[in-house]
């Protein structure tokens, strides 16, 4: 996968750490290299190559991407892409089953835009709940969810994968 470091893919990174997907040890070496590849490289890189605060690293990556000349984005897509990065910090186990539906179910309900209804992750959760955390249960949501988002989480999948440290 060739990254293009346009506003598309600034806004895909900003969901990226939004998510807690990836954080200031996963980015500053990827800015190094773009830093060391071009004699001009985006400012916005320089900045958020020395930004070691989550919020700070966000604030940048989104004025970039939000900045004139403005674009449209896929806001459906983009607020699957943050449900994909919740679901591989699952699969990294560096989040529960539960957590990743309570946060999932609370993303979809601020956004409007998820491709899934808020509803779909809380009733996923109260069953969870209500058979005591059951591995088969879990397993059973697991693959449905997988399913529900393949093609974006094998994107996002791609994406981290350029920040793998």
């Amino acid at each position: 996968m060739d990254i293009q470091l346009n506003k598309e893919f600034a806004q895909k990174l900003s969901i990226m750490l939004q998510s807690h997907l990836i954080w200031h040890k996963h980015y500053y070496l990827w800015c190094d290299k773009i830093i060391e590849k071009f004699e001009k490289p985006p400012y916005w890189i320089i900045e958020l190559s020395v930004t070691r605060f989550i919020g700070d690293a966000i604030d940048i990556v989104g004025s970039y991407a939000n900045s004139e000349p403005f674009e449209k984005y896929n806001s459906t897509n983009l607020s699957d892409l943050y449900i994909a990065c919740l679901f591989l910090r699952y699969e990294r186990r560096e989040i529960s089953w539960a957590t990743f539906l309570k946060e999932a179910g609370e993303h979809s309900d601020g956004s409007g835009q998820c491709s899934q209804e808020c509803e779909y992750f809380y009733q996923m959760l109260n069953e969870y709940e209500n058979v005591e955390f059951d591995e088969k249960t879990e397993k059973k949501q697991k693959v449905e969810v997988n399913n529900q988002f393949e093609m974006v989480i094998s994107e996002v999948q791609e994406l981290y994968n350029y920040f793998k440290v």
